[in-house]
């Protein structure tokens, strides 16, 4: 049976013990709500008419799906939304606007060349100060791994000392938290572009979200303000990309054959394995997704550490290794099967259904539930407290979509956080 609108819920994630928990620990939190959407571009539509042609035409109509992408906009009443697959004129003439009066400032990126979509990031006015911005264009000239026209978006958002009422106001230091989205490429037959994209992007991240790097216990930790990454991935939870993206590191990655790097498809005869670098050295980024350039000016800082006594403590870096890796600490929002076991979707074409759309978040030392009451400490640290339910592959058999009640071919993804 097809569900409607209204039934697709919030779950909680933290029981209300754990919540009484942060609420008797911590004196100054934050509860916030972040929502990510493909909006399925109307020009990317008609281009691919025949993932569509047996629908209901008149739920295709832009006008009709335009107006039925505000309501589900509206309807989640997120303090953040992430944007992907939205026109530039659309947004120009348009979403701009519109969210304009609901109260958020927002920020776009359009795809390169001559492609019409990008991604944008809307924020509340009224919650946030815009500390820094970047707009991270993976297409570069020349280099054949970053030929495709992507791109991502990272802020780095300031809460105010006061706000509206639905939120708790305090007088401690800022809290900072690290926004970002990304359209990656599509291509099934490409997972070595996608990790060449995420490495770009994670590289930028950590410049924007990076903290401090100090001595704990004779060992060298880099902090990083709180970060959210969302956006259509183009790759499954079953795949070697998510597999980096969560355990912060892919081994052997040489070896590893790209046509079946995403997950999407499995059904590729030819073996293509990457057999070089992902990332050309000349861009600066090393095996562990940072600039070079920036670890130079953090042990440089490191070096006059009066704290780093025997001066021996750096951050390591390499080119060209086995394997790549991140310094983030992910987590999913969504664990990607529902609670009989089945798989979730996020996105539904034909029969393509599949999550390749994920909310991912880092704090340092994310808490694991088995120590949660010792883990609760004063800190910048995301309590993760509810996810917006996600159909699943069952579900999926009698979804077709766009159609009168979703208006794109994904599904929107949202989640509810403690900031502490």
């Amino acid at each position: 049976m097809e569900k409607d609108q209204d039934s697709r819920k919030w779950q909680p994630i933290l029981n209300q013990f754990e919540i009484e928990i942060i609420k008797k620990n911590i004196t100054s939190k934050i509860e916030f709500k972040i929502a990510s959407y493909n909006l399925l571009s109307p020009i990317l539509l008609n281009e691919n008419f025949y993932l569509y042609e047996n629908l209901d035409q008149n739920y295709l109509n832009w006008k009709f799906r335009r107006a039925n992408l505000l309501k589900e906009i509206e309807h989640i009443n997120a303090d953040i939304y992430c944007f992907q697959e939205m026109d530039e004129n659309e947004y120009k003439y348009f979403f701009k606007r519109k969210l304009s009066i609901m109260g958020f400032h927002s920020i776009y990126k359009k795809r390169s060349n001559l492609k019409v979509d990008g991604c944008c990031i809307a924020f509340r006015k009224n919650i946030f100060d815009l500390e820094k911005k970047i707009c991270v264009d993976f297409f570069m000239p020349g280099i054949d791994i970053l030929n495709r026209e992507n791109v991502g978006i990272i802020l780095l958002l300031k809460f105010k000392p006061k706000f509206s009422s639905s939120l708790i106001s305090f007088q401690h230091e800022p809290k900072i938290l690290c926004v970002a989205t990304t359209h990656l490429l599509f291509n099934p037959k490409r997972g070595d572009t996608k990790i060449a994209q995420l490495q770009l992007l994670l590289a930028n991240i950590d410049r924007v979200a990076y903290k401090k790097s100090k001595l704990m216990e004779n060992k060298l930790i880099s902090e990083y303000h709180p970060v959210i990454l969302c956006g259509d991935f183009n790759f499954s939870n079953e795949s070697k990309i998510y597999e980096f993206l969560i355990k912060a590191k892919l081994e052997n990655f040489k070896f590893l054959n790209r046509s079946n790097l995403s997950g999407q498809k499995t059904d590729f005869k030819t073996f293509l394995p990457i057999g070089k670098n992902v990332l050309p050295k000349c861009l600066g980024v090393t095996d562990q997704s940072q600039f070079k350039y920036e670890v130079d000016s953090r042990n440089l800082r490191l070096l006059f550490d009066k704290n780093n006594l025997n001066r021996q403590k750096m951050i390591d870096i390499s080119f060209g290794s086995d394997s790549i890796s991140h310094c983030f600490n992910f987590k999913s929002v969504y664990s990607h099967f529902d609670q009989t076991g089945l798989p979730e979707i996020t996105t539904c074409v034909n029969d393509f259904k599949k999550s390749v759309d994920f909310i991912f978040f880092h704090s340092n030392d994310n808490c694991e539930k088995s120590n949660f009451e010792e883990s609760v400490r004063e800190s910048n640290k995301l309590y993760l407290l509810e996810k917006y339910e996600l159909f699943n592959e069952n579900d999926g058999k009698n979804l077709f979509i766009p159609n009168e009640i979703y208006s794109s071919d994904h599904f929107m993804i949202a989640a509810k956080f403690f900031l502490t």
